[in-house]
């Protein structure tokens, strides 16, 4: 007996996780746009780190992720205090499952824990302004974290490993349904982190807890709800770095040295709820409706060096408590339509944030000074504190509605045209000033173009705005927000039937109205004693990004990113001069995983090159010159679940300076990691 054809329809379930793939690249992403698109298909340039590069690096902080990033690097005020950069500009803005969280203000760092990789599947960034879904930022990048969902089938993994300095951690991941027919799902995720430092004194104490329920209300609505607690101590925080010499050289010093001592710290807890609702229409069409709310608290206390005389130099303390409370909000619908005989896509959004940062701050009550090139760790205790602070309060607010479409003029050729109205303000007050900003509406148009010269090669070019409030004062309140421009053109081809991905773009990039410093009294900003500025600089950054991701055969895969670029002010008092010359303007990354006949090894390697970095001020010179680092691992697997892997970082020990400061007189020189090793145990069941 024949039964006739049976024809099952169904809309595919749009899952873009990386984990389980093993690869190093991603086929689609939704952060430049929220249209649903290959990265061949979008008009900028954007890079992933999945899961399985995460896991062969041992990425434990965003910081990890950064140094394999193409095209991102960082610099720190503050072991725990990284500024992210691109294309010459600061990121201020982080996503989260793609909802903004703003890191724009100078303690941002000090609040937000973002050294625990444990719970996110992998990061996406998108390069130049982002002005379509974001309004308001530089038009440096958007980094988005993704959060690990719950599966539909039982998987578990749990991980424990051990590193240079006493450093050891332990990780459990469950996830599955939670009841027999599937419909209710769950992830949690359970982490502890303790450990020391190369630094002298220096001790972290990490702990966090993830969960997250998913169910199906129905054939075509999914809800989920989830949570995350961290907690995230630090001993002998050390904030202020190191002074360089009055020549802007450095001095001769050990890497473990830290002026920090044994009262300094950054304890800081960290609560975040989210949640969404994914509803599908039906034709393609999907609507989306989604929060996160996140609340840190923060305890500081640590010193900066500034110099007396000579290796004299006096440790000025800070005591700060810090509680930013930011809750964001986004609706957006997004669907294929019919125009011409052609089919279109469509993308409507509106989003909504805030953020309130609050910090009260206790002056010191004396000093101490130490001699730079000996001195008694132990001996470093802080003066004590008032007991009445000084009380400072931040607001942003921000809220938009985009709309976005694809056009497919032709088979080869697609336009993306959209436009953003956004609003946003601003306000900051304390005992010495009170100052607020309204952007009124602002006109953000977004448009590329994507034309495909054959199955595996596509030429594309786009332009858009994005602009920012900024927090320098002149003497009637607040400066007018900068301006940013990205212009981009440029060429992505896949090989190896699309397991191997190219992307080689050419870019212009601007600010306008940057902060031009006022020849008068210092009486502006918060404490009403800092220097008074007005609008009118101008930086221009040319340059070019050459990215390689994928497997160019099985068992091999590879991340590699060129990026060159040269910012300079072509407008204001500084015109022809470079723009932050203390971030390197040439950086190449690699990553790659090799697994060896029989399947049972795999060997890697990492390695990160940079040109120089320096500041010429009056009379001195700060000068780190150009550095590699490599980075090596081993990875045996004795049976299908249990793995042992070794991770060699700075395998050749380079000494370094990570980040260098633009004075020669108030801390800021950082030095690198040297060399470390890792030893992670896993099993997958």
């Amino acid at each position: 007996m024949t039964l006739g054809t049976v024809t099952v329809t169904a809309q595919a379930e749009n899952n873009t996780a990386t984990e389980g793939t093993g690869s190093y690249t991603a086929g689609r992403m939704r952060t430049a746009s929220k249209l649903d698109l290959s990265i061949r298909e979008t008009p900028q340039s954007v890079s992933v780190v999945t899961q399985q590069q995460m896991r062969d690096a041992n990425m434990q902080s965003l910081d990890d992720v950064t140094e394999n990033l193409p095209g991102v690097t960082y610099s720190k005020l503050g072991t725990e205090r990284s500024y992210f950069y691109s294309r010459g500009f600061q990121v201020t803005d982080l996503q989260i499952d793609g909802l903004s969280t703003s890191m724009a203000e100078s303690f941002s760092a000090d609040a937000m824990s973002l050294n625990n990789m444990a719970i996110y599947d992998r990061v996406e960034v998108v390069r130049g302004a982002n002005g379509l879904l974001q309004g308001s930022g530089n038009p440096s990048a958007v980094i988005n974290l993704v959060r690990k969902r719950p599966t539909r089938e039982f998987q578990m993994s749990a991980e424990v490993g051990a590193g240079s300095w006493a450093d050891y951690r332990a990780q459990l991941d469950v996830s599955g349904p939670l009841n027999a027919e599937g419909t209710l799902r769950g992830r949690a995720v359970l982490f502890n982190n303790q450990a020391n430092s190369f630094k002298q004194g220096a001790e972290a104490d990490n702990r966090m807890l993830y969960a997250i329920v998913e169910a199906d209300l129905g054939t075509a609505t999914t809800a989920s709800l989830g949570f995350s607690a961290q907690r995230d101590n630090h001993q002998g925080y050390d904030w202020g770095g190191l002074n360089t010499r009055e020549d802007g050289s450095f001095y001769k010093l050990g890497r473990s040295v830290s002026q920090a001592g044994p009262d300094a710290h950054l304890n800081r807890d960290n609560y975040t709820v989210f949640g969404d609702v994914k509803h599908r229409l039906g034709n393609g069409w999907n609507l989306t409706a989604a929060f996160n709310a996140v609340r840190s608290k923060a305890s500081f206390v640590a010193s900066y060096p500034t110099r007396v005389s000579g290796s004299i130099q006096e440790l000025s303390w800070v005591d700060a408590e810090y509680t930013d409370k930011q809750v964001a909000f986004d609706l957006h619908a997004s669907g294929p339509y019919t125009l011409f005989g052609r089919q279109h896509q469509l993308m409507l959004g509106l989003s909504s944030r805030r953020d309130n940062f609050d910090y009260d701050i206790y002056a010191p009550l004396g000093s101490q000074r130490i001699d730079i090139n000996g001195f008694d760790f132990s001996s470093i205790r802080n003066p004590g504190f008032s007991s009445t602070p000084t009380a400072y309060a931040l607001e942003r607010n921000e809220k938009g509605a985009s709309i976005a479409t694809r056009l497919r003029a032709t088979d080869a050729l697609s336009l993306i045209v959209g436009a953003r109205l956004s609003w946003s303000d601003y306000s900051s007050r304390s005992p010495y000033t009170t100052a607020s900003f309204d952007s009124g509406r602002q006109f953000i148009p977004y448009a590329g173009v994507v034309y495909d010269l054959s199955p595996a090669h596509a030429l594309y070019a786009s332009y858009t705005d994005i602009y920012s409030i900024q927090q320098y004062y002149s003497p009637s309140g607040l400066l007018d927000p900068v301006q940013g421009r990205n212009y981009e053109a440029g060429v992505k081809s896949q090989f190896f039937d699309g397991h191997l991905q190219t992307a080689l773009a050419v870019f212009q990039t601007e600010q306008l109205n940057l902060p031009v410093a006022l020849s008068m009294p210092s009486t502006c900003g918060l404490s009403g004693s800092t220097r008074c500025y007005t609008e009118g600089g101008k930086v221009r950054n040319r340059g070019i990004d050459l990215e390689v991701t994928g497997s160019p055969t099985p068992g091999w895969n590879i991340a590699a990113g060129f990026t060159f670029s040269d910012p300079e002010y072509v407008a204001g008092p500084d015109a022809g001069k470079d723009y932050n010359t203390t971030l390197p303007r040439k950086v190449f990354k690699l990553s790659t995983d090799f697994r060896l006949p029989g399947g049972r090894w795999r060997v890697g390697a990492g390695v990160q090159a940079q040109s120089a970095m320096f500041h010429k001020g009056k009379g001195f010179h700060i000068h780190q010159g150009g550095y590699t680092l490599l980075n090596l691992h081993a990875g045996y697997e004795f049976n299908s679940h249990l793995r042992l892997q070794l991770n060699v970082r700075n395998a050749l020990d380079k000494h370094y300076y990570q980040s260098i400061p633009t004075n020669n007189n108030y801390g800021g020189v950082f030095v690198g990691t040297p060399r470390s090793f890792a030893v992670t145990l896993r099993y997958d069941y």
